[in-house]
């Protein structure tokens, strides 16, 4: 009987230390995704941080062709920085990772709908200070430390910005 014991228990300890061992493995994979979507979020802020390069463009006559092309990559950078906060939101609840995304998709839907426009030039001239005011946003989250250290009141503004372009 003693020797049945002392078998289940030794089989109890080999099973405990590979779950332990499992579970930390995942724990650690999962800790290199989370850096992979800071890494992709931050990356996008960077593509998006020139936006104030649309004032420039139109002070400058540029040609609808490369406006377009213009908003066509923000609306791109747009897009992956709204499947990654969104990803973000959905591992860790965060609130300020949803405002991100949403105004991440605010952008989007705004650069699609300009850079698809007839007239491109009409529809982004009207908003070129709020443009601006986005792109001082987005360098002052890179500044802190990018997505991983945003915070709500940044997040926040950026999503009221955000929602003035489609109002």
């Amino acid at each position: 009987m003693g020797r049945i014991a002392s078998l289940i228990i030794a089989v109890l300890l080999v099973v405990a230390a590979s779950l332990g061992y499992l579970y930390h493995q995942g724990e650690r994979e999962v800790k290199a995704a989370v850096n992979g979507l800071f890494g992709v979020s931050n990356t996008a802020l960077f593509c998006l941080e020139d936006m104030n390069a649309i004032a420039i463009m139109l002070e400058n006559n540029v040609s609808n062709d490369v406006l377009r092309e213009r908003l066509g990559r923000y609306a791109y950078c747009s897009v992956t920085l709204e499947k990654a906060a969104f990803s973000l939101y959905l591992l860790d609840g965060d609130e300020s990772y949803w405002r991100l995304h949403v105004a991440a998709s605010n952008l989007e839907i705004y650069f699609h709908t300009a850079m698809n426009s007839p007239n491109p030039r009409e529809k982004v001239s009207d908003n070129v200070e709020i443009i601006n005011e986005i792109s001082r946003e987005i360098n002052a989250i890179l500044q802190n430390g990018g997505v991983k250290g945003l915070n709500d009141a940044q997040a926040e503004k950026l999503f009221n910005l955000t929602q003035s372009l489609l109002s």
